[in-house]
């Protein structure tokens, strides 16, 4: 596999991406190709964003976005208004095309706030790439769970005689767990389960609590 941070400005010009899907068809190297950030293309204008559209999914080039540093990274030399500087996600899906969702950075200068979790991520995508219809969300969630896979020969299998590789949440809905972002209660690897969350829990009294004999 081949992974390329590409075009992570916010200048319309910069369209390195066409040069990764040509020499990706020469070598025919399609699905073993991953593009990160792309962040040019949400500044081209149409007809050049189509091109690149159409030569991504001729070339089978997986594009993968980093919502959390994009947002806070392109944009920032902007006046009013200023751009959100994610790749054209929404685009690309209804092109037919596989779309990868990463964190990228974790706590480091470029994004200092990062928990390492892939939920914050695609919480984020939601809102900026407003994709918060019901089949949209849902969609986000699959590209965390079978896109993600793809340059790796796919998803981890779940059926007798394979390896387990997988996390058990408690919630059952893939919108409530991108809503709620909780960390799963479960983590299974190789079939043992090498890590166990409990889930957080909230007291509420009956009564008023004084604070000033809170600790008598």
């Amino acid at each position: 596999m081949v992974d390329i941070h590409c075009d992570e400005t916010d200048d319309p010009h910069s369209r390195h991406i066409e040069t990764v899907c040509q020499l990706t068809q020469d070598r025919d190297m399609g699905g073993h190709v991953v593009a990160g950030h792309c962040t040019a293309m949400h500044s081209y204008n149409g007809p050049a964003a189509n091109k690149v559209l159409t030569a991504i999914n001729r070339a089978q080039v997986q594009v993968v976005t980093n919502p959390l540093d994009s947002i806070v990274l392109q944009g920032r030399f902007d006046n009013y208004p200023k751009r959100r500087g994610l790749t054209r996600v929404p685009e690309l899906l209804q092109a037919g095309n596989k779309v990868g969702l990463g964190h990228d950075s974790v706590v480091d200068p470029w994004y200092p706030l990062g928990m390492g979790n892939l939920l914050d991520a695609a919480y984020m995508l939601v809102h900026a790439c407003h994709l918060s219809g019901q089949e949209e969300m849902r969609r986000v969630f699959q590209m965390m769970v079978s896109d993600n896979h793809v340059p790796f020969g796919g998803a981890p299998k779940i059926a007798q005689g394979e390896s387990a590789e997988f996390l058990v949440h408690s919630l059952n809905d893939p919108i409530d767990i991108i809503r709620l972002r909780r960390v799963p209660a479960y983590v299974v690897r190789g079939g043992i389960i090498v890590a166990e969350n409990q889930p957080a829990q909230t007291s509420v009294f009956d009564e008023a609590i004084d604070i000033g004999n809170f600790n008598k």
